[in-house]
């Protein structure tokens, strides 16, 4: 007779599907033991973990750039690739504020109050932008009067430098 861990290999071998949906049961059931597990194995082997990542993760962003882009984007504002290319067209593939033709990936635009500082819904999504103008916004916190007053200060000193000029 087989020693039973030898028939469970032998077991998991023969049904790799069945073992998948058992493991996977077995971790929504069993949440707290997981994370018990994940927390002593990272302790006993925290060296060689981390330099594992180290190795691994740069390669596989680099070859992965835009499937990771397009996860993280999907995660927090729930959008899809096709949603970001048809809003890219609709604004002719420019800044919808300063209309500078977009060089690197457009930041999603969006009201803060509504979903909070990173996530967004289909309320409070307004448009693309580039980075600076992302900033610019983010730094203003969306506030118009203090938009205006920058605008009243900018057109102040250009009115007097126009003046010196003349």
């Amino acid at each position: 007779m087989k020693a039973p861990t030898l028939r469970m290999r032998e077991w998991r071998k023969k049904n790799p599907e069945r073992q998948k949906e058992n493991d996977r049961l077995f971790r929504l059931r069993h949440p707290d033991k997981i994370k018990e597990n994940n927390k002593r194995r990272w302790a006993e082997h925290r060296e060689e973990e981390s330099a594992r990542n180290k190795a691994y993760y740069p390669r596989y962003y680099q070859a992965n750039r835009e499937k990771i882009k397009a996860k993280r984007r999907g995660a927090r504002h729930q959008v899809t690739q096709e949603w970001v290319e048809l809003k890219t067209a609709e604004q002719d593939g420019c800044c919808a504020i300063c209309r500078t033709p977009f060089e690197k990936t457009p930041h999603i635009d969006h009201r803060h109050e509504c979903c909070g500082q990173i996530k967004s819904c289909d309320g409070c999504r307004r448009g693309l932008l580039c980075v600076d103008c992302n900033l610019g916004l983010g730094r203003f916190k969306d506030d118009v009067q203090s938009l205006q007053n920058a605008i009243t200060y900018l057109n102040k000193y250009r009115k007097e430098l126009l003046d010196v000029a003349s």
